[in-house]
């Protein structure tokens, strides 16, 4: 089940053209100086080849090259997932044998890496007809890929921000599909996909909370989102039940107005988001001041979400 990603495996994946399009990069020498990037981002996105027909044989181990995404017709189908480097700006598309891993009527809610290096997502179904969707599920990107069925959840309610702790262990947040509270911060059982919550941690019932990231120290992080995008820095204290806010995030001196899309810790201990300002394109990669909630851009990375991989 493992599906340990190393640096140089990455650095082995080629283009793909319209993932990465308008992506704009540091020089080798910044990327050099910059520690810890050892960051994949994961996203979707329309399988076709050169002629807009449906790559139907793509496995979790094959290359995509640069023309294989390069025209995307409006309606093509199956969706695909997208892994790729924030470090070469290669990426690999991602099906169980010719099975995609994310259908059109589901979204990806959450990604992680577990601590032995197993790169895990959560997939939601969107209701899009009256028919029954399908439940719930985390994803295992091993050889073979595994996924479990989430159990534990209301029909009205998503589980998203997942983490994989230093410890072992899954967790993540729930709340309603469309992102409002009540949030609560909640265990997944890895043999079973079973969810039970983590009644320490008590979230406001009328704050939209995102993104867990936790540091190689232990401390656990995640962001408040208000009504109008502002977005506070949180900790998380495993004896306290109520989080502790260390300041509301900005970027050369504005705040910031949309929410995060991914919160992540490097091994030096650094907290890294992904996101953007509202209006505003690609997502991009900024360094966070845990102290000030300074926000300094690294790297655009036109992905969905990111987490950190593991040796």
């Amino acid at each position: 089940m493992n599906y340990k990603v190393s640096r140089r495996r990455f650095g082995q994946l080629a283009l793909a053209g319209t993932v990465v399009s308008g992506l704009s990069y540091l020089t080798k020498k910044a990327l050099a100086e910059t520690p810890s990037l050892n960051i994949v981002g994961i996203g979707s996105s329309p399988l076709v080849n050169t002629d807009q027909t449906v790559i139907t044989e793509v496995h979790t181990t094959e290359l995509v090259e640069n023309t294989a995404l390069n025209s995307v017709s409006t309606d093509i189908k199956p969706v695909g997932l997208i892994l790729q480097s924030l470090m070469t700006g290669k990426a690999q598309v991602l099906r169980d044998k010719s099975t995609p891993l994310l259908e059109p009527n589901e979204i990806l809610s959450g990604f992680t890496s577990l601590s032995d290096g197993t790169l895990v997502v959560a997939i939601t179904p969107v209701a899009i007809s009256q028919r029954q969707p399908t439940p719930t599920r985390i994803t295992f990107l091993g050889t073979p890929v595994k996924s479990l069925i989430v159990s534990g959840l209301k029909p009205n309610q998503q589980l998203g921000s997942l983490l994989g702790t230093n410890d072992g262990r899954l967790i993540g947040l729930v709340g309603k599909k469309n992102g409002t509270p009540p949030i609560r911060l909640v265990d997944i059982n890895l043999q079973t996909g079973e969810i039970s919550s983590i009644s320490k941690i008590k979230f406001l019932d009328d704050e939209r909370v995102s993104n867990l990231a936790e540091c190689p120290d232990g401390i656990l992080y995640t962001s408040i989102v208000g009504a109008y995008g502002e977005t506070t820095l949180v900790q998380l204290e495993p004896n306290q039940k109520k989080p502790i806010r260390l300041g509301q995030l900005k970027v050369n001196g504005q705040a910031w107005n949309n929410g995060l899309q991914s919160l992540v810790c490097s091994t030096t201990g650094q907290l890294l988001a992904l996101g953007a300002m509202r209006y505003e394109t690609p997502n991009a990669v900024f360094i966070v001041d845990k102290k000030s909630g300074n926000m300094t851009r690294l790297q655009d990375f036109d992905t969905a979400q990111i987490t950190r991989t593991r040796a």
